[in-house]
């Protein structure tokens, strides 16, 4: 199988251009697409990390914008339909698996990961994406797919595990070099180190590495 992953800057795309304004990070799947007049309506699912202010702003912004048809919200979790031009197809062809989810970081940058059998159909996704977008291929060869991250984009946590989590990545104790030391987070968060470790170790454990590393 070929697999074809990118880096593309949030010019001309919404999620990004909205993760940037509102400095949020988004984690997520597309799952459809279908043709309805001039353009294309896509399903997309996925997670929002931020500030709890910031992530009311980006979701108040999307759901203005005319490019936002519908969509359910509960909490973090959203599944929404946009509209997309019809000449953006090479990047939703059926043809397409996405291993991994696509990561929005709150600096809007698009971290795509698309594997297909056939490679033009990634080939096609290159051209689009040069013509249209602003990006860089960072891989494109023929690898076997061992596994399918899809199940656990969104593993339960406690409130305990999911506020210590996201003041972690909110704070930059996942940049390198660290920005801020575990026991100023247990600070921050007003709980004793060994209890905010505790926190943060288990939601570790439940959620895919990957995704955190690119928020």
């Amino acid at each position: 199988m070929w697999r074809l992953r990118l880096k593309l800057k949030p010019e001309n795309q919404l999620l990004g251009t909205l993760a940037m304004q509102h400095q949020v990070s988004l984690a997520g799947y597309t799952f459809s697409s279908v043709k309805y007049k001039k353009y294309l309506h896509v399903t997309l699912s996925g997670i929002i990390f931020g500030e709890a202010k910031n992530k009311k702003e980006f979701l108040i912004g999307l759901q203005n914008h005319s490019e936002f048809i519908e969509g359910e919200i509960q909490g973090d979790f959203a599944i929404i339909v946009l509209r997309y031009p019809l000449w953006s197809e090479p990047v939703f062809d059926p043809k397409i698996i996405r291993p991994t989810p696509a990561i929005i970081n709150k600096n809007g940058y698009h971290l795509w990961d698309l594997a297909s059998f056939d490679r033009r159909v990634l080939e096609k996704v290159i051209r689009f994406v040069q013509k249209n977008l602003q990006g860089e291929i960072l891989s494109f060869r023929e690898e076997n797919i061992t596994n399918i991250s899809f199940t656990s984009i969104l593993p339960e946590l406690t409130k305990n595990q999911k506020t210590s989590l996201e003041l972690a990545i909110n704070k930059g104790y996942y940049e390198y070099p660290k920005k801020i030391t575990m026991e100023e987070l247990a600070e921050l968060q007003g709980i004793s180190y060994s209890t905010y470790q505790e926190h943060l170790k288990k939601a570790e454990s439940k959620i895919l590495p990957f995704i955190y590393k690119q928020l």
